[in-house]
């Protein structure tokens, strides 16, 4: 008996977003088939796979700063559940201001990379570490890297959006899961996820 309860005690937790996302998987909308649609209409834009090469880099680097937000948005939630709303509306009327800073944020990353790693100095410097990984795939001119990258992290766009305003103003109550290795997993598993379906394409 007291192996039995041991055993229940060291399983595993099964993270509730992980069923967020798994639900949203099965609609026709699901965030996987958005980022597919975006990635294709991305190469309808552009001209030639050069441009490609840069819009998949650019975007991809945008589409991750955002996705921080969101996640420092999700742990703030879950620190201070009884403001989940407000938080939310807040985050709201932020949108402009936070997208220019994302944005010059991607820009200061962008020339990082272009200069292999040489920065003479900008807003960012500090954290250029998170992007350093990108060099050598843009050196080799990697698109498919570039192309996985941004399939995996519009998916974790669109899932997050989801997430933040159609999931928790109608279950408030999911915000007690929103843990920092809960979100931090579940942004891994979306990933995994995206990974494993673009390569079935």
């Amino acid at each position: 008996m007291m192996d039995k309860f041991l055993k229940n005690k060291n399983e595993p937790q099964v993270n509730p977003l992980s069923k967020v996302f798994y639900d949203l998987e099965s609609i026709d909308e699901s965030p996987f088939r958005m980022a597919m649609a975006s990635y294709n209409a991305l190469k309808q834009e552009a001209k030639s796979s050069e441009e490609l090469f840069y819009y998949l880099i650019e975007d991809a680097m945008f589409t991750s700063l955002y996705a921080t937000f969101y996640e420092q948005l999700l742990v703030t939630i879950g620190q201070n559940p009884d403001f989940t709303l407000d938080l939310i509306e807040k985050f709201s009327d932020d949108g402009d201001e936070r997208e220019r800073l994302i944005a010059g944020q991607a820009q200061d990353h962008l020339s990082f990379i272009e200069n292999f790693g040489m920065c003479d100095g900008c807003k960012c410097c500090e954290n250029h570490t998170d992007v350093a990984e990108l060099i050598a795939p843009f050196q080799k001119g990697d698109i498919d890297f570039f192309t996985e990258l941004y399939i995996g992290m519009q998916t974790i766009q669109f899932s997050m959006e989801y997430l933040i305003f159609e999931v928790i103003p109608n279950d408030v109550e999911i915000a007690k899961s929103f843990s920092p290795k809960n979100i931090m997993d579940w942004r891994q598993t979306i990933y995994s996820y995206a990974q494993l379906k673009a390569s079935e394409v």
